[in-house]
């Protein structure tokens, strides 16, 4: 009986550390978003933890080509995202090979406040992400709204969601769910 139970959970936990939901490929939303079918993403301005650095479509084009970047990636979430928290320590366990590949990763809070929510983020991003990544704060959902993932009067919406763009900053794909083959997703030819 033990040794069943053994093999049992033997099977079962490559499935249960994905997280629920996780089991199989990255879940894409198609088609793009009208917003983000362009030759560009929409202009956009976060801000840092301080609350006064801002950055904006023309720092990360800068960046972008600074650094020799293939792919730029963001990452949406927020505190309560457990599938966020998920997505994080795998994009931390691959950090260098996303680094190695040329993706610059992102991540973007939305819709918590910096001066209420900030030290919180800060810890979320620590315990799950470590130092891997820069983040920032879009404290009013401007940026899931002007690039047309949630509707212009929502108060919220699912996370996470992941944009996928070239090194032009022109918008390759959304996922809504990173499955097993996340974060290889992220380079590969979409």
């Amino acid at each position: 009986m033990r040794i069943t139970t053994i093999l049992a959970l033997s099977l079962l936990l490559p499935t249960l550390s994905l997280g629920e939901g996780h089991a199989g490929p990255s879940e894409k939303r198609l088609p793009l978003p009208k917003e983000l079918q362009g030759s560009t993403i929409p202009d956009f301005n976060v801000r840092a933890i301080d609350n006064e650095t801002e950055f904006s479509r023309k720092n990360l084009a800068d960046e972008a080509k600074r650094l020799g970047a293939k792919r730029v990636i963001f990452s949406f979430f927020a505190t309560w995202c457990e599938n966020c928290a998920i997505e994080f320590v795998k994009l931390k366990e691959n950090s260098a090979r996303l680094k190695e590949k040329g993706v610059l990763v992102y991540l973007i809070d939305v819709g918590e406040k910096i001066m209420q929510k900030g030290d919180k983020v800060k810890e979320f991003v620590s315990q799950y992400a470590g130092d891997a990544f820069p983040f920032y704060f879009n404290q009013n959902l401007s940026l899931l709204k002007n690039f047309g993932i949630i509707e212009q009067s929502a108060t919220g919406g699912e996370l996470p969601v992941i944009v996928v763009m070239d090194a032009n900053l022109k918008a390759l794909a959304v996922f809504t769910k990173a499955g097993n083959d996340f974060p290889q997703v992220l380079w590969e030819d979409l």
